[in-house]
């Protein structure tokens, strides 16, 4: 039913449900898609616990929604489900919480642009205005700038006069828990981010906002890296919704894909993340990559990008993941680029532990994103 010539969709191997996180993963930008999205959420053995559960697990809960609630589908969505579940309201309060990081987005560039401090926004706060054209689908945890190291105590101190303190929020009491001595002390041994600063706000719903400042397109001890300084040679700017006096300065296409790559690369290849609660891999940052793919084709198909990494030396984590991604989203990425054949199966299931040594993980990307216990995976 849904074979389409020059589209590969998912297939059912591991249930609708995950077929559906796949299309949304994608984008729904092709008919085909959008075809077989429609004919599983229709579907009357459809488990929409397990569906929106799952979806949450991977931060695509409201793109979900979304979709879900569009003019082309909410129609055939089960009415105990939209009442029940309250769908709506989900998407209202991301939706909610963007307009707040963007307006907290415009205090900071303002800041930062009169401090002559050298930046851009990246991830969630200037995916969601572009790849995610200003829809509030993009799911956000904090705002991502980038910097120059030599930067990093000017940032610091700004921040600091805007209010904000080095900590995280503490849901129990409502206040700044600063960091542990140990975490600073991290921080200061691997310089590639700032400690996390969190603002609190006076808004019920949105009580804090933490601000993550990084000054490196990987991490310190990476084997893997390319100048911050070039990255940062090469800006745009785009509009700021809800503020026409504020400029949104973004890494061009081909550096934000390197970067949104290289992260995605760091939160799947260090073995420890797995420890670290909501920092392993997930669908949402495979999101990310194929959607700016689909985006900036033209742009990123160019020689100029293929020199850009061949320049640095970064093919092998850039090819790991685009690999994985064409392998589980049925994507050409590699093929389009001219790719084929770089990287080895033993460096495609490589992992990084945390004492340096390479380890290895075993099944396909897809089989990883879908268990809920992927220790079971690595050897």
């Amino acid at each position: 039913m849904y074979k389409v010539e020059s589209i590969k969709l998912p297939d059912l191997a591991l249930g609708k449900e995950w077929a559906i996180l796949e299309l949304v993963t994608l984008g729904l930008y092709e008919a085909a898609e959008q075809e077989m999205f429609a004919d599983l959420i229709n579907s009357s053995n459809l488990n929409w616990q397990q569906l929106l559960a799952q979806a949450k697990r991977h931060k695509i809960l409201s793109i979900l929604v979304y979709y879900c609630l569009s003019e082309k589908f909410v129609k055939i969505i089960p009415q105990n489900i939209l009442s029940q579940v309250e769908l709506p309201k989900i998407l209202s309060i991301n939706k909610h919480k963007i307009a707040l990081y963007r307006q907290e987005a415009a205090r900071i560039i303002t800041t930062f642009e009169r401090k002559n401090v050298r930046f851009v926004a990246t991830k969630g706060i200037a995916l969601e205005s572009t790849v995610y054209p200003s829809q509030g689908i993009r799911t956000m945890s904090d705002m991502d700038f980038m910097i120059s190291p030599q930067d990093r105590e000017i940032v610091g101190k700004t921040l600091s006069d805007l209010g904000y303190s080095m900590g995280t929020f503490d849901y129990t009491t409502g206040k700044i828990k600063p960091h542990s001595r140990e975490l600073m002390i991290k921080y200061r041994l691997s310089p590639d981010h700032l400690p996390s600063h969190v603002l609190l706000t006076d808004n019920i719903i949105i009580p804090f906002i933490e601000v993550d400042i990084a000054n490196s397109l990987t991490w310190t001890s990476c084997p893997f890296q390319i100048s911050v300084e070039l990255a940062l040679e090469n800006i745009i700017y785009q509009s700021l919704l809800g503020r026409d006096d504020v400029q949104l300065p973004i890494f061009s296409p081909q550096f934000q894909f390197i970067f949104t790559i290289l992260h995605l690369f760091k939160e799947a290849w260090i073995e420890i993340t797995l420890e670290m609660k909501g920092k392993d891999v997930s669908l949402s940052k495979f999101s990310d990559v194929v959607r700016i793919w689909r985006t900036y084709k033209e742009q990123l198909q160019t020689q100029e990008f293929v020199a850009i990494l061949e320049q640095w030396s970064i093919e092998k984590p850039v090819l790991w993941v685009l690999e994985h991604l064409d392998r589980t989203l049925q994507t050409n990425i590699v093929s389009d680029l001219d790719f084929e054949g770089r990287v080895t199966e033993e460096w495609l299931s490589s992992a990084s532990a945390s004492n340096g040594i390479s380890r290895q993980w075993r099944g396909t990307m897809r089989e990883r994103l879908f268990s809920r216990d992927r220790h079971k995976l690595f050897k």
